[in-house]
């Protein structure tokens, strides 16, 4: 839904009615994860998107259907289906959308946390006698309402998914401040790592001892820039399981007391930039230090998807592929509710 606050802010505001679909749930293949959302206003207009376009006439219509007083209704799109030739998935897969009614309050609710960053997750229930009942979810929640715990397990982790419970399916949508990127090292490289990790909306510092480097004419796109030695700043750092941490230093005398901190946080990525030579050094060193092989397992190092890449800009993409793989297949699951229409 994120992706379509600002549209469903601006028609509310202007006094539109609006009916949301959602996906709930997914099967094998689907163009769309747990969470993406079809807007329809009472003027027919349309935000968003649940499948990339392939069942998005036939959701468009039951929204509609919903605008005229329908209830809430879940509904299942795939090969399976008996309207599988009309409005079935190409790809092959199932696809689990819960359509109803947008309540304003929930959304300014939603606008409020993400403007402020603060930790949200809307609570829909998708089925049984409450459905429709949406709710908001915060980590310091003490309801003790069925499913708010795990409710709060899945927003810890910034993620979408069906929660079971004895009344039916909750489908829990998570909005979490923007994960962390630190990049330590004002090196030629780390211009273009800051740049892409803006573009996948991480909240990015650059950290350097060396002043004269970290400017913002050197780092136009980041959000901090920081003057400190790199393992004295990460100490206090919020860091937390979404965080990617890269190290460009290139320099044990940073490298290694950064590294020592880095491990012993939660942070879910971190790499290191050097040959195949320094890497081994680096890991001597570290091993000297203390550190235990398998903490320096989680090191990628050298940072980056081997692919031949040369020049800042292709480096960047290769360390920003892998961290999508690493936090892609740790979080990856499918999500399908117990019961569909």
């Amino acid at each position: 839904m994120r992706d379509v606050l600002d549209t469903l802010e601006r028609w509310v505001g202007d006094g539109r009615r609006v009916a949301t679909a959602m996906v709930v749930g997914t099967e094998k293949s689907a163009p769309r994860d747990p969470g993406a959302v079809l807007a329809v206003s009472d003027q027919g207009d349309v935000a968003g998107s649940v499948t990339g376009g392939c069942v998005e006439p036939a959701v468009y219509e039951e929204a509609q259907a919903v605008l005229a007083g329908g209830e809430p209704r879940l509904l299942t799109y795939g090969i399976a289906d008996e309207e599988a030739f009309e409005v079935g998935l190409p790809c092959g897969g199932t696809v689990y959308v819960f359509v109803d009614m947008l309540d304003p309050d929930v959304l300014a609710g939603i606008r409020d946390a993400v403007s402020a960053e603060r930790p949200v997750a809307l609570a829909t229930p998708v089925s049984g006698s409450l459905i429709g009942a949406e709710s908001l979810v915060t980590p310091d929640d003490s309801e003790e309402r069925e499913g708010i715990t795990e409710a709060k397990r899945l927003l810890s982790r910034g993620e979408n998914a069906i929660v079971s419970t004895s009344d039916g399916d909750l489908f829990v949508s998570s909005f979490t401040p923007r994960p962390r990127m630190y990049v330590f090292g004002a090196i030629d490289f780390a211009s273009t790592v800051a740049s892409i990790g803006k573009f996948l909306d991480y909240h990015v510092t650059v950290c350097d001892a060396r002043a004269k480097f970290v400017t913002p004419e050197r780092f136009p796109d980041v959000d901090d820039l920081v003057v400190e030695w790199p393992d004295e700043f990460l100490k206090d750092a919020p860091i937390d399981e979404r965080t990617a941490i890269c190290v460009l230093t290139h320099d044990e005398k940073f490298d290694v007391p950064i590294l020592k901190e880095a491990l012993a946080s939660p942070a879910g990525y971190i790499g290191a930039m050097g040959s195949r030579r320094t890497t081994e050094k680096r890991t001597a060193r570290l091993l000297e230090e203390g550190v235990d092989e398998e903490q320096i397992a989680r090191i990628h190092a050298p940072l980056g998807l081997k692919i031949g890449a040369r020049t800042p800009e292709e480096v960047a993409v290769t360390i920003a592929a892998q961290i999508i793989e690493v936090f892609r297949a740790d979080t990856a699951r499918t999500s399908v509710p117990t019961t569909a229409g």
